[in-house]
């Protein structure tokens, strides 16, 4: 019996209650940081392959529905995405359909989108300020580096939260993207 108790304490102590207690439920397991920078990785991997798509004749539109599908829980709840470049009544993305809109565009709902995804990105890094993880939520945050055919370079800020899903996969709940502030010049 002692050795029941030495062990709960142990796992409590090590782990943290909340990842013991979803255990202990059948919840999902937690996050683990390897997890969550793969993510973010896979993250920037997808826009490549939308943007890579698009300049090679493909159905960029298709690659991005699947890749929303994938790394987005949309399936399961509203997202709360703030893209980089999203402004006025369509500032926030809370449903699929207007994520795919701000990725690849040609939506009439959403006219200021012309697919931020569809630019001809070649490279996309992401440099990491921060991360938290609670049991099967993971938080990070940094700056997206992205790279086009000619050489620019594009950084962004980015925080993403992550849930790991009953599936074992971890989805983006939440992602916040701002171009860096740069105060004027005087």
């Amino acid at each position: 019996m002692k050795t029941r108790y030495t062990s709960l304490l142990l796992a409590l102590l090590s782990l943290g209650a909340s990842q013991v207690f979803a255990a202990a439920k059948g919840g999902p397991p937690p996050i683990t940081v390897e997890q969550l920078h793969a993510a973010k990785q896979a993250w920037c991997d997808a826009l490549l392959l939308i943007s890579k798509t698009n300049r090679t004749g493909g159905d960029a539109r298709a690659v991005a529905e699947k890749v929303i599908d994938g790394a987005y829980n949309y399936a399961a709840a509203p997202v709360l995405f703030k893209p980089t470049l999203a402004y006025g009544k369509n500032t926030f993305r809370t449903t699929r359909e207007s994520a795919l809109t701000y990725f690849v565009g040609n939506n009439p709902k959403f006219p200021e989108d012309s697919g931020f995804a569809l630019k001809p990105w070649t490279e996309a890094s992401f440099k990491i300020a921060g991360t938290y993880i609670e049991g099967p939520i993971g938080i990070t945050m940094g700056h997206v580096t992205l790279t086009d055919n000619a050489g620019k370079q594009t950084t962004v800020e980015k925080t993403f939260v992550f849930r790991h899903g009953d599936d074992g996969k971890l989805r983006i709940v939440l992602h916040k993207s701002a171009i860096p502030y740069a105060p004027a010049k005087t």
